[in-house]
């Protein structure tokens, strides 16, 4: 499909996908929140979060590769529209299985499941809706309202209505988003042209056809996974992009399940307040992504990346020291922070600001390789395999997490995690260094 020619905020196709986008990720994002609290109000365990979010990452490591040979054969638009309608049916779910802490983790599954489809899709039709040359401004907007919608979701919608109409209100409420952004999905260009095949889909649906086809044809498609691998084989620069974009994602799940155990044994706080750790990591994804655009074509993609790993990894110590300081204070003066809390806070919500810059600088330089360099018939099963390392590289860390932390304190699993994305700053860094001169921001 060609590319539009007018710049992104001039092109009807990209806004619709974009505001869809906005919709559906603060549904997203209000819809995890509202799951967490209830759990916690329900459980009053921490294992809980982290078992929430384990549960939200298995289906895309049982049905990521199926998802990606299906986005392939089928029209991206409609895979759009069917898995935004699906999520709110999902959220509405909620509403009848009576809000208990097994319809919770029920629509966490399914909400979950049904996102596998449609995370590859919104990733492969982007590229088709605007130019080469725009796609670094289109990825950069659709992880700042990501982000903005994180704390528009999570920080502001949920709790406000949770706190003065209830869970019901809410949910009807996020059904009623999902459901707006489906209606804009369906103002999109059809792909026509399935995998570049020459064969349309049949209806341009997402019917019995298309999903059939990727059912029955099942072992081809694990062989053509195997083409995928074998592609990305011969380019170094995707599969450590890959690479990337899993360790910042997976990074991302387990500060959130360390979240509520980080603010109550460093900050001496109640679970409701990870504000004090989301809202300087939101905002500092969104200066990220400003001083990435206004710097340009004067730091390559990966020189971008590079940084950002070095950076992240300090973040991630810092993380880790905070508890041994915050228990200096505690036995020097009393069992809580006292005058000392004003310091901690901002400290901690300096460094979490950190970890939101190095975040975007990791995401969007590494996507935006991604979706320049791959072919056309390939977009779909490499984002597929992309979620699918996401979910496998988060499997054990969730695992393991919660325990460890509940042993030993988040400090050892901070530590671990620098440890990682040190490593994966010196494993990649000649690939880097290859790229850093042809390939300019």
């Amino acid at each position: 499909m060609v590319a539009a020619e007018r710049g992104p905020l001039r092109n009807r196709a990209f806004l619709a996908i974009w505001f869809a986008q906005i919709l559906s990720q603060v549904a997203a994002n209000a819809t995890t929140f509202a799951l967490i609290v209830l759990v916690a109000e329900r459980t009053h365990s921490n294992v809980s979060s982290s078992l929430l979010i384990l549960l939200s990452v298995i289906p895309a490591v049982l049905f990521g590769v199926f998802a990606g040979v299906l986005v392939d054969r089928s029209d991206r638009k409609h895979m759009l529209v069917v898995t935004n309608g699906l999520r709110a049916v999902a959220v509405g779910v909620f509403l009848i299985l009576q809000q208990d802490v097994a319809a919770a983790y029920v629509v966490n599954v399914l909400v979950a499941t049904i996102t596998v489809f449609f995370v590859p899709a919104e990733a492969a039709m982007l590229p088709t809706i605007v130019r080469k040359k725009d796609l670094l401004v289109a990825n950069s907007l659709f992880t700042f309202t990501f982000n903005g919608a994180f704390l528009a979701g999570f920080v502001l919608l949920a709790p406000v209505v949770i706190k003065f109409f209830g869970f019901d209100v809410l949910f009807v409420m996020l059904a009623a988003m999902f459901a707006g952004a489906g209606v804009l999905c369906v103002t999109l260009p059809g792909t026509g042209d399935v995998a570049g095949t020459g064969e349309v889909a049949v209806d341009h649906s997402l019917g019995r056809a298309a999903a059939g086809l990727a059912v029955k044809e099942t072992g081809r498609g694990l062989h053509e996974v195997w083409t995928v691998f074998r592609f990305l084989r011969s380019t170094p620069l995707l599969v450590w992009s890959l690479i990337y974009i899993s360790i910042a994602n997976t990074l991302v799940a387990v500060a959130g399940a360390l979240a509520p155990g980080f603010v109550r044994e460093v900050l001496g706080l109640g679970e409701r307040d990870v504000i004090y750790l989301v809202a300087p990591a939101g905002l500092g994804v969104i200066a990220g992504l400003v001083l990435l655009n206004l710097l340009g074509a004067r730091v390559s993609r990966a020189n971008a990346i590079g940084v950002a790993l070095v950076v992240l990894g300090g973040a991630l110590v810092a993380l880790a020291l905070a508890r041994p300081f915050a228990e200096v204070f505690r036995r020097t003066a009393t069992a809580e922070l006292g005058e000392a809390f004003p310091f901690f806070v901002a400290v901690v919500g300096a460094v979490m600001f950190v970890f939101g810059m190095t975040y975007a600088w990791i995401i969007v330089p590494a996507i935006t390789m991604l979706q320049e360099d791959l072919r056309e018939d390939l977009r779909g099963r490499v984002f597929g395999v992309l979620n699918s390392l996401v979910s496998v590289f988060s499997f054990l860390p969730l695992i393991l997490v919660g325990p460890v932390a509940d042993a030993w304190g988040v400090a050892p699993v901070f530590l671990g995690g620098s440890a990682i994305v040190w490593g994966a700053w010196i494993g990649g860094g000649r690939i880097r260094r290859a790229a850093a001169a042809p390939a300019q921001v």
